[in-house]
């Protein structure tokens, strides 16, 4: 559990929400002397993402970028 004084803590308030964010337990301390414990709601959880390649779908016909191109260079 790390310690962290108020100042630091006002100072640094977006790294403390990272640290909570990220399971961690801070005790709160005043001129030296510990006054509270601030600790997340919930446990750090790992993030099970979707595995976005193996649902992509193939795209038959010409590419966007062609068609984009093709239409450019007829106003030119």
């Amino acid at each position: 559990m790390q310690s962290a004084s108020v100042g630091e803590i006002q100072k640094n308030f977006a790294r403390v929400l990272k640290r909570l964010e990220g399971g961690e337990q801070i005790v709160v301390t005043k001129r030296g002397k510990p006054v509270a414990i601030i600790a997340p709601l919930r446990p750090a959880r790992q993030v099970e993402w979707p595995d976005f390649y193996a649902e992509a779908i193939d795209l038959k016909g010409i590419p966007v970028s062609q068609i984009l191109r093709k239409d450019r260079e007829e106003r030119i």
